[in-house]
């Protein structure tokens, strides 16, 4: 016999990941941040800052709001001088979207449209 389930999935088009992350640092921060998507290939994606830079002391407090681990910190601080960034890693825009829509997946996809979250659960809270 076949083990066959079936599983939950969203499709997000990249406008909206960008406007649900920009929600969700404004509900954090209470800056309106505009977000866009840098999709690389079908394994990696990153949340850039349209039209600023984020301070240094704003990202501390973005990192504790998501409870970011110390490996999303090490990506996250920008390299050694930098005061601001100017995007956050697949890994940490993903728990901004995750915290909004309080949910959590088991994978994700990313195509050039969309990102595919697959396994989808409402979040434990």
């Amino acid at each position: 016999m076949r083990d066959i389930s079936e599983k939950r999935a969203i499709e997000l088009k990249w406008r909206d990941v960008c406007d649900i992350a920009s929600d969700e640092i404004k509900d954090i921060l209470g800056l309106r941040i505009p977000c866009g998507a840098d999709v690389t290939g079908t394994e990696f994606w990153a949340l850039t800052f349209e039209d600023r830079c984020l301070p240094l002391p704003k990202l501390c407090q973005l990192l504790q709001a998501i409870q970011a681990t110390p490996d999303d910190w090490e990506d996250a601080l920008p390299d050694e001088g930098g005061t601001d960034v100017n995007a956050l890693g697949m890994v940490q825009a993903e728990k901004l979207i995750g915290r909004n829509l309080k949910i959590s997946w088991k994978h994700r996809l990313i195509t050039a449209d969309s990102l595919w979250l697959v396994g989808v659960t409402a979040a434990n809270h």
